[in-house]
């Protein structure tokens, strides 16, 4: 058998149904007297549609009784089903068919009277998104909708965002920290060498 109900695969098909080519899941595999009992009639649902006259339909049918026929929904539009006689793969379909995934992040930042604010840290979303997946992409910070409220109601929410900053030990707070130390020390090596070079 080339393919098993309920599996996914690349399917090429012959010159006359190649407009279908395509990824499909096999539903089901079925002799042509089993899609008949189901009253399925393979000339109108396949053959015809696809633009192949009946005449060659007919002559396919001694080989069509005695192969398998294939249902396959299209991985994309289950609406879109094909009942497809095994001798019309133009060759053996790819069973090394996978779903991968397109993948974004949307983080809820809060409520901010400035955008600005969050510059640092759009730049580095972008340094380690690039640095973990090879992707050089802008982070985008947009605003999910507008919030009215008064100076005093915003203080409260900054000054709860800022106690809870405070209380944050990451790898991120680490990195700024030792960032910080980094550059002071530096600026003591500029120093000394400064002295150094006027004795």
């Amino acid at each position: 058998m080339l393919v098993i109900p309920d599996y996914v695969y690349k399917f090429t098909f012959k010159s006359a149904l190649s407009v279908l080519n395509g990824i499909y899941r096999v539903t089901g595999v079925f002799s042509y007297a089993e899609l008949f009992t189901l009253n399925i009639d393979l000339y109108k649902t396949t053959y015809g549609p696809n633009g192949i006259a009946e005449p060659v339909f007919e002559a396919d049918l001694d080989i069509i009784r005695l192969g398998e026929i294939a249902k396959l929904v299209h991985i994309d539009d289950p609406n879109n089903i094909q009942y497809i006689p095994f001798h019309m793969f133009a060759e053996v379909p790819d069973g090394s068919i996978q779903r991968y995934f397109q993948i974004g992040i949307v983080v809820d930042l809060g409520i901010y009277d400035n955008a600005e604010q969050l510059s640092t840290l759009k730049s580095e979303i972008e340094q380690t998104v690039e640095a973990m997946t090879g992707i050089d992409n802008n982070a985008l910070i947009y605003t999910i909708k507008n919030t009215w409220m008064s100076i005093p109601e915003y203080q409260v929410i900054d000054t709860t965002r800022t106690n809870a900053i405070s209380r944050v030990s990451n790898h991120y707070v680490d990195k700024k920290s030792l960032q910080k130390e980094v550059d002071s020390l530096r600026t003591k090596l500029i120093h000394y060498e400064n002295a150094l070079k006027s004795l």
